[in-house]
């Protein structure tokens, strides 16, 4: 008997232990299943981590298919096709194609940081989020990104298509104003041209003094995007410039000179891509004359994406003016004359380069109607967040085979001012800020006829 309990304990001892050997063989098979059924292992691939557990780890990972399939997950991932070229990919945040969110700050020229390489008008969504790096722009303020709404941190919300400055309202609860879709500027000029030059001799057409002008202008300028309403990508703008000049008078009269420009028109501007617009400008010049012109102002350009615009810009005039004068020469005598004036047709190739802070440099050079020369260049620097420094100067060469008295016909514009944006570098956004300056003594220029 003793040897037979003894018997059967030791067959229940091995009995027991093949049954835990059986049970751990099972839940490692089940725990290699699983690992390759992770959802991480592609089919017919095994886990990084299955490979691991057996002792087959490859020595490298799978590179990614070379045949577009990622690619193509990922746009029918944000639910469409590839955009027209000339845009660049959607903003973050909802925003939709042509969105118009706030530039990441400068970009051009700037030297990449913590692993961002800002390109040519790359320009983000802007939120109240952690400034990128913590770095503060050179235009006075933080540079944000990333958040669910496109908004500066000063403006508080705003829609995606203009992240702005709070809206005043004026008189009527309806109406209000958004001060991010304007740039109001000022600053002084010199100019001179045939209508610097009076005739002081009514016996003599060819006796004429002449005076070069100085002084001052104002203005704005508007911005607006269109595709709300017309469901293209069009923008229009809206500005003037009132200049006040030679203020002590001349030597044939005592009257100043005052100036009215007016500029409103369309166009079609792109992060890279075809770029046009055209714009009516018209003209009101109160001297020794009084007259009223209208013109028509356009650019075809290509905008590169590294920051490259090169283009074409042309001023037709479209209707001139004749205006009795009232001169006094040089003995003090009143003199009563006509004169008649047209705008100068211009057509000038032109090379912009885009810096930081949507600002630019612009040289042309070109010709007008009359077989002159044309020559000048623009620059709009800016100094902060929302002040930048606007200068230019254009030149008329006057045609030597035209007649003997050049310096009557050489025409010359010089400028600088300030440009106060309320809405920062973006504006009323990227596609909608003004693409012309609104018109002046460079842009608009007249002739004696």
């Amino acid at each position: 008997m003793i040897t037979s309990h003894a018997a059967c304990r030791g067959w229940n001892a091995t009995s027991l232990l093949l049954l835990v050997a059986f049970l751990c063989a099972n839940s490692a098979s089940g725990a290699d299943n699983r690992l390759r059924s992770t959802p991480s292992a592609s089919p017919g691939q095994r886990s990084l981590v299955s490979q691991a557990a057996t002792g087959r780890l490859a020595n490298q990972p799978a590179q990614a298919p070379l045949n577009g399939r990622l690619v193509r997950s990922s746009v029918a991932s944000r639910g469409g096709p590839v955009r027209q070229v000339g845009y660049l990919d959607d903003c973050q945040n909802g925003c939709a194609p042509g969105c118009d969110c706030f530039d990441s700050g400068p970009s051009c020229g700037m030297e990449a940081s913590c692993g961002f390489e800002p390109g040519c008008g790359v320009e983000g969504c802007v939120t109240c989020g952690e400034a990128t790096c913590g770095v503060e722009s050179m235009l006075g303020g933080p540079v944000y990104q990333g958040g669910s709404a496109c908004r500066m941190a000063s403006y508080g919300q705003c829609g995606c298509d203009a992240c702005c400055a709070d809206s005043i309202p004026v008189f009527l609860p309806i109406l209000r104003i958004n001060w991010a879709r304007f740039q109001f500027f000022a600053g002084v000029q010199g100019f001179k041209g045939p209508m610097n030059f009076a005739n002081t001799d009514a016996a003599n057409p060819n006796s004429r003094s002449g005076s070069g002008s100085f002084g001052f202008y104002e203005g704005l300028n508007e911005g607006r995007n269109l595709k709300p309403l017309l469901g293209l990508d069009i923008s229009a703008q809206l500005g003037f410039r009132a200049t006040q000049s030679n203020l002590s008078g001349t030597e044939f009269t005592g009257d100043s000179r005052n100036q009215f420009f007016l500029t409103g028109g369309f166009f079609r501007q792109v992060d890279y891509g075809l770029q046009y617009g055209v714009v009516f400008d018209y003209l009101n010049d109160d001297w020794w004359f009084q007259g009223n012109m209208t013109q028509l102002r356009g650019e075809l350009s290509w905008k590169t994406n590294d920051c490259h615009t090169f283009g074409f810009q042309f001023m037709s005039g479209l209707d001139g003016d004749s205006s009795d004068g009232i001169v006094r020469n040089t003995a003090g005598n009143i003199v009563r004359t006509t004169v008649n004036f047209d705008p100068t047709d211009q057509y000038r190739f032109f090379y912009r380069r885009l810096l930081p802070g949507t600002g630019d440099w612009t040289a042309f050079a070109g010709w007008t109607d009359d077989s002159d020369g044309i020559l000048g260049a623009t620059l709009n620097l800016p100094l902060r967040q929302k002040l930048v420094l606007s200068t230019g100067a254009t030149f008329l060469i006057p045609d030597d085979n035209s007649v003997a008295f050049d310096n009557r016909d050489e025409g010359w514009n010089i400028s600088l001012g300030l440009v106060y944006r309320p809405g920062g570098p973006i504006g009323c956004g990227r596609y909608c800020r003004p693409m012309f300056d609104v018109a002046d003594n460079g842009t608009f220029m007249v002739d004696q006829r």
